[in-house]
């Protein structure tokens, strides 16, 4: 009597993953913070509770808020929306990455603009992120250990602040006029220097 084969036993599918509703309400926090001050620079409007001269409405009106003639801030609320697309659809591997590499890159670059506001937000996704990450089996295990997310996170990161310094140091960063613009209104205030050289 010839052996019959046993029929290959198929695993069941892998349940349809659940958005990780800390990660989803961090990354509509960012997106609204992000989206505020958007619509503040194309207004031309002050921030709330932002006075004239304050460490705030400078930032707003210098060079770094705008790159590559965008509101650096609308580029974060695209950040912060990327994430929230890919927290909400069902997850993979590469898709919670991307994520990851997203948080990752808008931390270091809020760093790099010492923005504190979004780098409070961004520091928590990132974290949250690392401490939630998910449980996997087999190879998709490697895909979020530690020193892989280091990896993806230090490259990102790296990059971001890479690419945002190249476009603000170069000339198509800082909108037409602006350095006559700048005189015109430290001359119209009668500012005055004082510095030292050593």
């Amino acid at each position: 009597m010839p052996k019959l084969k046993k029929p290959r036993e198929t695993p069941p599918p892998p349940a349809p993953s659940r958005p990780d509703w800390i990660i989803v309400g961090l990354a509509l926090v960012g997106l609204a913070v992000a989206g505020y001050l958007t619509a503040l620079k194309l207004g031309g409007n002050q921030a709330f509770l932002c006075r004239d001269g304050s460490g705030c409405d400078i930032v707003q009106a210098s060079r770094y808020s705008l790159l590559a003639g965008v509101p650096t801030a609308l580029w974060g609320a695209a950040t912060y929306a990327a994430i929230l697309v890919l927290s909400v659809i069902p997850r993979t591997v590469r898709r919670w990455q991307m994520a990851f590499m997203l948080a990752a890159a808008a931390a270091a670059f809020s760093i790099y603009l010492t923005c504190l506001a979004s780098g409070v937000i961004s520091l928590l996704l990132l974290v949250t992120m690392l401490v939630r990450r998910p449980v996997a089996q087999g190879r998709a295990a490697q895909a979020y250990t530690l020193k892989r997310l280091a990896g993806l996170g230090i490259t990102a990161g790296v990059a971001a602040v890479l690419v945002g310094a190249f476009i603000f140091a170069a000339d198509f960063s800082t909108p037409a006029g602006y350095q006559v613009a700048l005189a015109e209104h430290l001359k119209k205030n009668q500012a005055i220097f004082y510095g030292a050289y050593w």
